[in-house]
């Protein structure tokens, strides 16, 4: 075998072993929101992620926010942010310490909307 072939065969199998973990990441990626959304639905809480334009997680510790009203009260919400870990990725230390570093920096504000029919006029709330 020429070197040039043996070069050609090595970029090859090390492509195919980068896309196979990409697709395993991506599958369980998937699998994962699936079920916290299934969990969410069933508890009556809403569930958002947070993505980039293309779809892919983004790179801080929070990828989804679930949030419910209160039943007793109509005033009264309940947030939880998620970081959503699939397939065989642990928990660390870390995570968790970032985890509630996000959670103790949440800022919390109203917002006034009001739509006249043509346009949205929004009113932050100090």
């Amino acid at each position: 075998m020429s070197a040039n072939r043996r070069e050609a065969a090595l970029r090859a199998w090390k492509t195919i072993r980068i896309k196979r973990a990409f697709v395993k990441a991506r599958a369980a990626e998937a699998a994962s929101k699936a079920a916290l959304e299934a969990y969410c639905e069933q508890k009556k809480w809403r569930v958002a992620f947070f993505e980039g334009k293309t779809g892919s997680p983004r790179t801080g510790i929070i990828d989804a926010v679930a949030f419910s009203l209160d039943r007793s009260d109509a005033d009264a919400l309940t947030v939880r942010l998620i970081q959503l870990k699939g397939g065989s990725a642990g928990v660390s230390g870390r995570e968790i310490a970032r985890l509630k570093k996000a959670v103790a920096g949440v800022k919390i504000s109203g917002l006034l909307a009001a739509f006249d029919g043509e346009v949205l006029h929004p009113v932050q709330l100090e």
